[in-house]
């Protein structure tokens, strides 16, 4: 007879009261558990499986989306980890648009098994909570706040980070909460964020989350708080990088890098492509007499010829053609004929006899082979070459004035 009723079962025919109860209190486990997986079961026997001694039988019971709410509420309180871990998972989607004052007797009863979920001792079991309602635009606020509060990372950060029930004043309220390390950038990973809530985070002085800030796309960061963080970065270098790499940049902001970022980041620097030419130029230049100076130094430290200097820059890959028209803007010869020798292959007795050659010719083809700009030519020729401006040979749309032929003949001519 039982395995007939069993047969029954699974064959989806309805069961009586009677036979269903028989099934539940069968001593197989695998069978209860049958019975609590089963859709179509009355609610008062899913009930009674609520209670079953087999953490299996339970676990069923609380996936079960049948089983009757009062149920899912007991399970709340259940011993095993598990099991409110399946419940949380199957509460949590019936979350939209559920009110704490519910009058309906079910949403009622299903708001507060998420509620006690939400509250839940173990952390995997709010981590499912949060994590199944940080993208709900209609989740319950209190619920939303409370899982933003939280004192475990894993729980609070999806919640922090992606909810759109948070409003500014929630923000701020748990920024000044001094929360659990992560939290503040986990704000600062949000999609967008208000001037306000952006500063607020500036002073915490949580370096980790301001780098988080300025590595949000998306986050409108005002210019005089960039300058702000630009002017902090001089001490922690670890917000440096985030700076340089920021999606744009105020010509101010530029600027201000220019003069002190880490060398390691100067190319980066330099290779912006979101700085207008007038900008690129100004940080060039300021890049380039900042090496220079430093290299100055460091030689005079060394005892280091202006020509070992200059090789030495290349191999590091810092040698940038702007520092020759630094350096002769600074007064300097005997440094810009060396940079000069390097770029251009040629030896430093030879730049030195063009330089003295009085030919404004010479200093332009010189200019061509180092690969400098040939507005800058234009420089070289007063400072190096002393060319009068009158003599000075200006370049024809940007470019050079002289065919390729003639400027190798030139520079032939003086490196005999």
């Amino acid at each position: 007879m039982f395995k007939g009723l069993l047969d029954k079962f699974r064959k989806g025919k309805p069961l009586d009261y009677d036979e269903a109860k028989e099934l539940a209190q069968d001593k197989d486990i695998e069978i209860r558990k049958e019975v609590a997986e089963h859709k179509k079961a009355q609610p008062e026997i899913l009930y009674f499986l609520a209670q079953d001694q087999a953490a299996s039988v339970r676990e069923a019971i609380a996936s079960n989306p049948t089983t009757p709410r009062q149920a899912d509420l007991m399970l709340t309180k259940d011993k095993n980890v598990e099991v409110r871990s399946v419940l949380a998972a199957k509460i949590s989607k019936l979350a939209p648009g559920l009110k704490a004052d519910e009058v309906d007797k079910i949403r009622q009863t299903t708001y507060a098994a998420l509620e006690a979920l939400a509250k839940d001792q173990a952390t995997k079991v709010r981590q499912i909570v949060a994590e199944t309602l940080k993208d709900m635009a209609d989740a319950p606020p209190a619920v939303i706040r409370h899982l933003a509060e939280d004192s475990e990372l894993v729980v609070c950060a999806p919640v922090l980070e992606n909810s759109p029930v948070l409003t500014d004043d929630d923000l701020l309220h748990i920024i000044n909460l001094n929360p659990v390390e992560g939290a503040l950038s986990a704000i600062a990973n949000r999609g967008s964020l208000p001037d306000e809530v952006m500063e607020e985070i500036f002073a915490t002085n949580d370096t980790v989350a301001v780098s988080a800030l300025l590595e949000n796309a998306s986050a409108n960061i005002k210019e005089d708080l960039l300058e702000r963080i630009c002017d902090k970065s001089r001490t922690v270098k670890s917000l440096q990088t985030p700076m340089v790499h920021r999606p744009t940049l105020p010509k101010g902001v530029a600027l201000r890098l220019a003069d002190f970022v880490a060398d390691h980041l100067i190319k980066a620097l330099l290779n912006r492509k979101d700085l207008d030419p007038e900008t690129a130029a100004a940080v060039r230049e300021e890049v380039a007499f900042r090496l220079d100076i430093a290299a100055e130094n460091e030689a005079s430290e060394q005892t280091e010829t202006s020509y070992a200097k200059a090789k030495r820059l290349q191999k590091e890959g810092n040698l940038d053609p702007a520092v020759v028209e630094t350096a002769l803007k600074s007064g300097q010869k005997e440094y810009p004929i060396a940079v000069l020798a390097v770029l251009s292959g040629l030896r430093v007795s030879a730049v030195e006899k063009i330089a003295d050659a009085d030919n404004a010719k010479g200093i332009v083809a010189l200019c061509w082979k180092a690969e400098l700009s040939a507005d800058t030519s234009m420089i070289v020729q007063k400072r190096l070459g002393r060319i009068t401006p009158n003599k000075v040979i200006k370049p024809s749309n940007g470019k050079y004035p002289l065919n390729q032929d003639e400027m190798e003949w030139l520079l032939e001519f003086f490196a005999d």
